[in-house]
């Protein structure tokens, strides 16, 4: 019949569903900081990947068929995506007050962010492939493979292991109670008990910046908030309700201002390569990413040389 529709081609809809959904499946983080970490944090992963995928892979076939309507309540639906970052943030908000060591703020945002950017990215990756797929599917099938790669790149980020090194130190007091991480002066404990629980199961960590972003990565508050956080995820920490002495503090060297900071914490696991290990794998914030601190020590050595 001359009046009849042309058949669709399935194939660019299936290619960059299949992209998108691959894409979102990669993106998933397990653990204390991120989602899932229960088989029904899965569930809503894998359903927001298939929402996501289904809605990029849709449109280039909706607008070559002239859908218009269903090209708009597609885009209409994408905008609901915007709710699951403040739905995240609220939940992990709701968390906060039972962790013995908090994320921070900063740290809750960062992950609301990332949260929200994998289905975009998912969806983005889905659009794009089946656009490529529409000139030809073994085009599309390879753009899809170079998508998914660099979404994986764009959603790592930067880590502080990337521009601070950190280092095992040993913990010690000075003037009965100043508790030191090697040059560092952290807090003052005032219990004995305390003070002998850091001396005996403590350990200590120095974070030198390698250059003038690490330093402004250290000195951001909520960047180093988050380092205490995953420390504590990491090897546990001898903490309950009540003793603010026993928790994990990241602090900078002061007054002196050399921009290196230093970590104690009296933790359950006494291994300090995971410990360090979990201090280099910590995101750098959304806050502290682009920042950049003149380095004054260079500045130093530039005037004396």
């Amino acid at each position: 019949m001359s009046g009849s529709a042309a058949p669709v081609n399935w194939d660019p809809m299936i290619v960059g569903f299949l992209a998108g959904f691959i894409s979102r499946v990669l993106y998933i983080r397990s653990g204390k900081s991120h989602n899932p970490g229960y088989p029904s944090g899965y569930v809503i992963q894998l359903a927001l990947a298939v929402i996501a995928s289904m809605i990029g892979s849709v449109v280039i076939v909706a607008l070559l068929g002239k859908q218009f309507t269903a090209a708009t309540f597609l885009t209409l639906a994408a905008t609901q995506f915007f709710n699951v970052r403040t739905n995240e943030r609220k939940t992990l908000e709701q968390e906060e007050g039972l962790i013995l060591v908090g994320r921070g703020a900063g740290y809750i945002e960062g992950i609301a962010i990332t949260y929200e950017a994998r289905n975009f990215l998912a969806m983005l990756t889905a659009l794009s492939t089946s656009l490529a797929a529409e000139l030809n599917l073994w085009v599309g099938i390879v753009a899809g493979i170079v998508f998914i790669i660099v979404g994986e790149m764009y959603m790592s980020g930067p880590r502080v292991g990337d521009m601070v090194d950190v280092e095992p130190t040993k913990l010690r007091f000075e003037k009965g109670t100043l508790l030191y991480a090697g040059k560092v002066m952290l807090m003052e404990v005032g219990l004995a008990d305390s003070r002998q629980r850091f001396l005996t199961y403590g350990m200590g960590v120095t974070l030198t910046p390698r250059n003038a972003r690490g330093q402004a990565v250290l000195w951001n508050i909520a960047q180093r908030q988050a380092i205490s956080h995953e420390a504590a995820a990491a090897v546990g920490v001898q903490k309950d309700v009540g003793y603010p002495e026993q928790t994990p503090l990241c602090r900078m060297e002061m007054p002196s201002g050399t921009g290196i900071a230093a970590l104690a914490i009296i933790p359950v696991e006494q291994d300090m390569d995971k410990l360090i290990k979990a201090i280099q794998n910590v995101p750098v914030l959304e806050s502290g990413k682009w920042s950049r601190m003149h380095d004054s020590r260079k500045r130093k050595e530039d005037a004396h040389g």
